[in-house]
């Protein structure tokens, strides 16, 4: 039986995939991405792949991380830590954060923003809106904010030497 059309409800095989090049990167790297979002929140499945190394920045939102796949290293202000499936990361708002993945199998995650990221031109043009007739889907959203954050590799050094595995 087919699925009833609803603007609450979309199957993640409905929502076109795109691929992102965050200007975050130390060096050039795709993300792939379907993303959906609400009138606060924005939800996406994100792949990435080995190498994947994001600058510090900040977003003027909250962030859920969910493991769907594979592992990444999440650096939030001082604390570094490796994620691997399974694994639930909350990055608070303003917080300088970035990431890594290490990894050979790369990394798989749900990602929430509230606000949402459609404030990222790059995101917000394959992004779909799930909102029905009289809502208006989150307009601003949020975009990452860069930032020179110098201790940044020694934070990364200290806390993969530290990892039990």
């Amino acid at each position: 039986m087919p699925a009833v059309k609803t603007p609450y409800r979309m199957n993640i095989a409905d929502v076109p995939p795109f691929k992102v090049a965050p200007p975050s990167q130390e060096k050039p790297s795709e993300i792939d991405v379907r993303m959906v979002y609400g009138t606060d929140t924005g939800m996406m499945i994100a792949a990435r792949q080995k190498g994947y190394h994001s600058r510090p920045h900040w977003h003027d939102s909250e962030q859920f991380n969910y493991v769907l796949d594979g592992e990444i290293w999440f650096f939030i202000g001082k604390d570094g830590f490796r994620c691997r499936k399974g694994d639930i990361v909350r990055v608070p708002r303003n917080e300088i954060h970035w990431t890594w993945v290490r990894a050979e199998s790369g990394c798989t995650m749900l990602e929430t923003h509230t606000p949402s990221l459609t404030g990222d031109p790059s995101l917000a043009v394959g992004a779909v809106p799930l909102v029905r007739d009289g809502e208006t889907p989150d307009q601003h959203g949020v975009n990452n904010i860069f930032v020179e954050y110098p201790q940044a590799k020694e934070i990364e050094a200290r806390a993969i030497a530290a990892d039990p595995d």
